[in-house]
């Protein structure tokens, strides 16, 4: 089972909870989220960890998780707890993390923002191009597509050193260097795209957190 977390937010924190919930982060990532200008890109990067923390609760792990969380070779964030695999995305007013147990998994959201599809017809297969086109709604097509491909990148670790025009899409499937990915698209909300990508094929649950709620903001920080 995959448990999926995803957040919301249109306004800035109050300063208390905000601070309360910069307190769970190691140093480092507390020095990270200060250098942020924007309000919302300081809100998507502490909502990730915090989400990732509640992640880490599903496998009744509490703790620093500057202690797990460490970088491979192309920068992609992974635990070093055996067997357990996780991944953040974040695209408007959305933050979500994934985490699961022997697979390796991948997520990817994307807000529908309008774009000039032409820019973007070498991230796909000549078929996946028609069905863009053909589509009654081409852009929500597009980023059927992209976020499918993003998720599958994501998975695999080396993001986009791998050529998206190469990942075709097949009975839910997608196949690159002799691994086979499991996609599944994940309804989140109106005008958002998100995907699932993992190495096996396994359930999900999806959960919503409210860290704007005064209640939970006391509960999680006293873990």
């Amino acid at each position: 089972m995959i448990d999926i977390f995803f957040t919301f937010f249109e306004k800035p924190l109050n300063e208390s909870f905000y601070s309360d919930y910069l307190a769970l982060l190691p140093r480092d990532l507390k020095e990270s989220n200060s250098r942020y200008i924007r309000w919302q890109d300081r809100h998507c990067h502490l909502f990730g960890k915090l989400l990732l923390i509640q992640a880490l609760k599903t496998h009744n792990i509490v703790a620093d998780i500057g202690t797990y969380v460490k970088y491979g070779a192309f920068k992609r964030p992974h635990l070093t707890l055996p067997d357990i695999d996780f991944n953040i995305s974040h695209s408007g007013n959305f933050v979500m993390c994934a985490i699961g147990k022997n697979t390796r998994l991948g997520i990817d959201i994307e807000e529908n923002k309008n774009l000039d599809l032409k820019n973007f017809q070498n991230v796909m297969s000549s078929d996946q191009w028609v069905e863009i086109n053909n589509a009654t709604y081409p852009l929500k097509e597009f980023y059927k597509f992209w976020t499918i491909k993003e998720s599958v990148i994501k998975a695999d670790g080396r993001g986009f050193s791998i050529p998206l025009e190469k990942l075709s899409v097949k009975d839910n499937t997608v196949q690159y260097d002799d691994k086979v990915w499991f996609v599944q698209e994940l309804q989140i909300a109106n005008g958002y795209n998100a995907a699932l990508a993992t190495s096996r094929f396994s359930d999900y649950k999806i959960h919503k957190v409210d860290f704007y709620e005064s209640m939970f903001v006391q509960e999680f920080c006293l873990r």
